[in-house]
């Protein structure tokens, strides 16, 4: 199998070279992007070990610390929020090199991946934060609408979304799972999670 060539790399494990290309995405043909991943690939000294061809979202799973992942644009390697949201992180916690060929921006062995990361959390916090500032100006408007901000006067819910899954929760959290993950996977809102887990510190 062919290995990988990195002159100045500062990685103690060297991994696979994965060529991810999304099959769907509408402004490149798959042969399209397999000869720009390809191409990219030669001028860095890299040989492709395996060409991963999806046309939803890649299994982050089969991509483990030391690999390097290359794709076309950044949009060919996620096609929602939500995988974007969690996969970022895990690159990042698992030190994988991420490439765009389209773009001069990448994740090597130049990236201080903590500072990343953290500066990813502030990210996805002030982004949080900003949704909960649009969803309380549009509550407000629709009150001076003369609309209900929200739930109808006098009604009241008995039952939490969050009752019976605190656990699952909280341990999603402490591993390392972001947020908008554990919403997902759990079927509940971003602010419900955060709210939990606040209120749990």
């Amino acid at each position: 199998m062919a290995s990988r060539v990195f002159a100045t790399s500062e990685k103690s494990e060297q991994g696979m070279v994965y060529g991810v290309i999304f099959l769907e995405y509408a402004k490149a043909s798959a042969q399209s992007q397999r000869e720009g991943i390809q191409r990219f690939a030669e001028k860095r000294g890299l040989a492709i070990d395996e060409l991963v061809s999806y046309t939803d979202n890649p299994r982050v799973i089969r991509f483990r610390t030391g690999d390097t992942i290359i794709c076309y644009a950044w949009n060919c390697i996620y096609n929602s929020k939500f995988f974007f949201d969690t996969f970022i992180p895990y690159i990042l916690r698992n030190r994988i090199y991420l490439f765009s060929v389209t773009s001069k921006y990448s994740i090597d062995e130049s990236t201080d991946y903590d500072m990343f990361a953290r500066a990813f959390a502030i990210y996805q916090d002030a982004q949080f934060d900003f949704l909960s500032y649009k969803n309380a100006k549009g509550a407000t408007k629709r009150a001076i609408n003369g609309n209900p901000p929200g739930r109808h006067p006098g009604s009241k819910n008995l039952k939490h979304v969050i009752d019976g899954k605190e656990k699952i929760v909280r341990d999603m959290f402490a591993g390392g799972t972001s947020i908008y993950a554990i919403a997902k996977k759990t079927h509940m809102s971003a602010p419900t999670i955060k709210r939990f887990l606040v209120s749990q510190n």
